[in-house]
């Protein structure tokens, strides 16, 4: 089930990495209000646990001087990082706007969780707010995706790929376990991107693209077909796309 955010004519959805995070700091509700305020039809943003389980957004497990999140309280945030806000307060300012949802699980980081808590807990989230047409759960770790998927089958979710990543292989895969999109790394487009929209279109997959901020990458995987682009400057793409474009097809 894809999303049922309204689509823009013309051009791909636009969100905005970490919200606008060209003119603010990741993850931050500074960086979200100026997504907003410029426009973009959703945000990119990461989820981690602190120690009693508040769910904050943070690209990294950790930073200097704090340390691991997941090892520390809230209350311990809040006193120290003030700026580091929950998924809460970020999805207050983003109102009806599309919001994906990135679950960090990797094994190699100090927070990982075999037992996918975090997944759980984004599950009764986008159920508590009937955030089911609007947000896309994703993640690189596919048990953690799949761990989503089999909480709600409702919930829009897509795999991560990195740039090493096979699309003859991963694409099918992801279409096996359900889910709605594949999101890629630019590199996996860098050549004919509109082969790899219509791979994923055959197995019933959207295809969105991180994170692209290149004037001719942009208008080349908007010809492909993309569903979604994610960039640092959502305001800088959506007047890109607002301009008269001749470019042929990928």
């Amino acid at each position: 089930m894809p999303l049922t955010y309204p689509p823009p004519e013309g051009r791909p959805l636009v969100l905005g990495h970490r919200g606008a995070s060209a003119h603010a700091g990741d993850n931050t509700l500074e960086a979200f209000r100026l997504a907003v305020e410029h426009g973009a039809d959703g945000v990119e943003l990461d989820v981690r646990f602190t120690s009693d389980d508040a769910v904050i957004l943070s690209h990294d497990p950790s930073t200097p001087g704090f340390g691991v999140f997941a090892q520390r309280s809230f209350a311990e945030l809040r006193a120290e990082l003030p700026h580091v806000p929950t998924l809460d307060e970020g999805a207050a300012v983003l109102g009806d706007l599309v919001i994906n949802v990135e679950i960090k699980n990797d094994p190699s980081e100090p927070d990982f969780d075999p037992e996918h808590r975090m997944a759980d807990q984004i599950a009764a989230w986008v159920a508590a707010g009937d955030r089911y047409g609007r947000c896309v759960v994703t993640s690189f770790n596919p048990d953690t995706v799949a761990r989503v998927r089999y909480v709600d089958g409702r919930i829009v979710t897509g795999q991560l790929l990195d740039r090493t990543a096979e699309l003859a292989d991963d694409i099918p895969e992801a279409a096996a376990a359900g889910h709605s999109y594949v999101a890629v790394h630019k590199r996996l487009l860098r050549v004919k991107p509109a082969k790899a929209v219509r791979l994923a279109a055959d197995h019933g997959l959207g295809v969105v693209v991180w994170t692209v901020d290149g004037p001719r990458a942009l208008n080349k995987f908007r010809n492909a077909g993309v569903a979604a682009v994610i960039a640092n400057d959502p305001k800088a793409v959506l007047d890109l796309y607002a301009a008269p474009h001749a470019e042929p097809p990928a």
